[in-house]
């Protein structure tokens, strides 16, 4: 079956489930369609085990996607551009340097106890190995907050403008980290190879700093290029060109193509928020609204329906709970440590740790790394885990945010508090507020 084709069906399936998930369940968005593709990969799971169905083409058809190279390679850029590009800078500025600080050290932090903790409890499963390095790998994959997960739950959450800054900021700097740091991981594990302390702190300065460099350059060009037309229909193109663009050429020079993407964004939207015209950034901003919503959609229906091909017996679900339980404790202690240092010179709402933490969603990127990793038992393991806490993180802690949070409300239901009101600018969330302040002008 054709590319075009797998792509048609899966979007004919994610209509259906937003649709379905509107209509009766009324679930955020992107936790509904997960959740509904999730009960019919079971249905269909149970039908196989009571004998009920003797042809599945559903699962032959799930394994013919390449998640890892769909996700990384065609939906990352789009999805970290669209996020990014609604920050506002003025805002980032005073919360850069606690961002920044959260995102590295976060996930040094978090990858340091995950993969220890990983691999003393596997020790406790006599059936189930997994060497040092390939916990780290895992740690590493995990690490990171997904911003794809946390910027669609966020839209429903009310939160400080500090606090709010500090997640969406966070998750979209920290996945860059992330991927760095589960190269370098990788490369130990799969490849054996041996970096001195010389080559570990080149190979990250090109990575990190380079992928900083490529984006500002890219986002000052593509917007000396966008002064050059009045037409919106050609801007637009130029924003496609740019996200794609920057994504590949940075693989090519070898920098990271996650953070040169969101540095585009930044850079990008700052220039054009102030030097386009009311119509061309609305058009642009309602063209991109409806591609991150599509794909992040089309996205957690994916997720949803990957369970079809997970590998999964007592012992590795055993060990999904382990991993859960273990990510969600080095999360906590990653957050812990960051904030204390930082509190003593930026405030930090008393809310901050337990919603970074609770918050700390994770979502189809770490899948799709975790599917990069060569076949074997080892893959195997990695991928049940990884399963075990995306789908832990996206039905039970993205539903339970606002609880976790101190608020009334759950995910989906209007705010009636007055000081969480979207009218009142020095509380609303950053997100989606560019387009919202069109509309309104």
């Amino acid at each position: 079956m054709s590319a075009f084709n797998l792509m048609a069906i899966v979007l004919v399936i994610t209509a259906i489930f937003a649709v379905i998930n509107d209509r009766f369940i009324k679930l955020h968005r992107t936790i509904g369609v997960m959740l509904i593709a999730l009960v019919f990969s079971l249905c269909i799971l149970l039908a196989k085990y009571l004998g009920l169905i003797e042809h599945d083409w559903v699962t032959p058809l799930v394994m013919q996607v390449d998640f890892s190279d769909t996700l990384i390679q065609g939906m990352l850029g789009a999805l970290l551009f669209a996020g990014s590009m609604n920050i506002e800078f003025k805002d980032l500025k005073p919360r850069l340097i606690p961002i920044t600080v959260l995102a590295i050290c976060g996930v040094l932090i978090s990858t340091l106890l995950v993969g220890y903790g990983m691999y003393y409890a596997i020790h406790l499963l006599s059936s189930v190995e997994l060497p040092l390095m390939y916990c780290f790998a895992f740690a590493a994959l995990i690490s990171p907050t997904d911003p794809i997960a946390v910027l669609a739950i966020l839209r429903s959450i009310g939160v400080s403008k500090g606090l709010d800054m500090d997640v969406c900021g966070e998750s979209l700097f920290n996945d860059g980290i992330g991927l760095v740091v589960f190269t370098f991981f990788f490369s130990l594990a799969v490849n054996a190879e041996t970096m001195s302390f010389a080559e570990v702190s080149l190979f990250f300065a090109r990575n990190v700093f380079g992928g900083i460099a490529l984006g500002a350059v890219a986002g000052v060009g593509a917007y000396l290029l966008m002064r050059m037309t009045r037409d919106y229909h050609i801007e637009i193109m130029l924003t496609l060109a740019l996200v794609f663009g920057t994504f590949q050429f940075a693989e090519w020079i070898e920098v990271s193509a996650a953070i040169a993407v969101v540095i585009v964004g930044i850079v990008f939207g700052h220039l054009c928020y102030k030097g386009m015209t009311h119509k061309a950034l609305e058009s642009m901003y309602t063209f991109w609204e409806v591609v991150d919503e599509v794909l992040n959609s089309t996205l957690f229906v994916m997720i949803g329906i990957l369970l079809l091909v997970i590998p999964m017996d007592s012992h590795r679900l055993l060990l999904g709970i382990f991993a859960i339980i273990v990510v969600l404790f080095g999360r906590w202690i990653s957050v812990l440590i960051p904030v204390a240092l930082l509190s003593r010179r930026y405030f930090f709402s008393p809310r901050s740790v337990r919603i970074l933490t609770w918050g700390g969603l994770r979502g189809g990127l770490s899948i799709a790394l975790a599917l990069t990793l060569p076949n074997s038992a080892y893959r195997e393991t990695i991928l049940l885990m990884t399963y075990a806490v995306v789908v832990f993180s996206i039905i039970i802690q993205g539903t339970t945010i606002p609880w976790v949070a101190g608020n009334r409300t759950t995910i989906g239901d209007e705010y009636d508090d007055p000081l969480l009101d979207d009218n009142n600018p020095n509380t609303r969330s950053h997100v989606g507020k560019r387009s919202e302040k069109l509309e309104s002008e």
